[in-house]
Parts: C-alpha cells; structure tokens; sequence
C-alpha cells in the first residue's frame, strides 16, 4: 500500500487510532494555545499538515458555522478520513487541500491564522514552509506553532541508559533523514526573518510519573 508510505508510521487504521489517542493527551495545550492566540468565530484557519484532522474538528468548532478550516496534508487517506469525520459530526466548513508542504503551495486565502503541530521538524526545507505560512496568511494573521525544542529530553529516572540509547538512535536516523528533531530551537529565529512577529514563546515541559 503506498498510502502507508506518506509518513514514517504510516497512515493505516492503528496509526489513525494512535494520533487520536495523542490529540487527545495533547488537546488542552492546543486550546489554551489557539485561546490565546485568539482564533475565534468568523476565522478562516489553515491546519498545516493536518493529518486525520483531529485538530481541525476542534477547530471547526472554534471559528463555527460562519468560519472555515482548511486543512493541508499530503494524505489522501487522512483527509479521506478527516471528510468522513466531518460528515459524522455534521461539520461543513473544513475545506481539504491535498498538498505536500515541501514541494506544494498553499491556498492563497488571506487566513486569518494557521496551526502547526510536529511539522517542521520532519521537512528538509522548514524555513521555506514558514514563507509559504506567511503568504496564506493576511496581514497581520497569527500562526500558532508547537515543535520539539530538546528531543533528547526524552527520559527516565532512575535513568535507563538503553532508553536514552534508543532516543539518541532515533535522532541520528531523523537527521540523516533530513530532518530537525530541535527545530523548536531554529524556528524563532526564522520567524522574524520571513514577516513574523514573535508574541509568545512558551516551554512546555512534562513530568509523568511512573
């Protein structure tokens, strides 16, 4: 199945389930991030690889009925999959784009915001991503970004020397890949560089305990 080649862990029925499962743990950082960003009802907002469209359903909601949601993603299955959640839910104002955000352009819709959740650091060229954002946006949009800042932050205590072994092969094997693991610690200082305006910059830091 090529479809299950267009990301690393695939687009196949258990990675959907998967990225559902993390959306969900993730979605309170989401809303308080688009809260204070203020995407509201009336806006046009661009999820930026969207993937299934856990985040552009919510979004929906945000902007309502009088808004719309464009949702990009190079998939054609998880948009398919994101259309057929949105018929379920009875939602009709997220609009697909297939598109692959290395090579591929953005609509032009003067959006009011764009979102962007663990993006930029799969691509090789993510500054040229961040051009293109700027572009769709209109003067004076807001573009909401979470990305990794320290990968290698993924870990134990007491420490468990094969589980940082393992992180640090991970990094190693995304970057021969092309890609930033630590983007986060690129990212604003391109921001400004290609029109943006840096108003918030937050860490967000986990602690799980065992």
């Amino acid at each position: 199945m090529t479809q299950d080649r267009d990301y690393i862990l695939g687009t196949h029925d258990e990675e959907i389930v998967r990225l559902g499962i993390q959306h969900r743990v993730w979605r309170p950082r989401a809303l308080d991030a688009w809260r204070r960003a203020g995407f509201t009802i009336d806006q046009t907002i661009i999820d930026v690889g969207s993937g299934p469209g856990y985040a552009s359903i919510d979004l929906a909601g945000i902007v309502g009925t009088s808004g719309k949601i464009i949702s990009v993603d190079r998939s054609r299955r998880f948009l398919d999959t994101l259309e057929s959640a949105g018929r379920g839910y009875g939602i009709e104002n997220i609009t697909t784009v297939e598109a692959d955000l290395e090579t591929g352009t953005l609509p032009k819709a003067g959006a009011d915001g764009a979102w962007c959740r663990w993006v930029f650091a799969f691509l090789k060229k993510p500054r040229v991503l961040l051009e293109k954002i700027h572009g769709a946006l209109r003067p004076g949009g807001t573009l909401v970004i979470h990305e990794y800042f320290d990968y290698s932050t993924w870990r134990t205590t007491p420490r468990c020397p094969e589980i940082e072994e393992f992180v640090q092969e991970v990094m190693k094997n995304w970057r021969s890949d092309g890609g930033e693991p630590d983007i986060g610690l690129q990212l604003p200082l391109w921001l400004p560089d290609v029109g943006f305006e840096i108003k918030s910059l937050n860490p967000i830091i986990d602690i799980f305990p065992a």
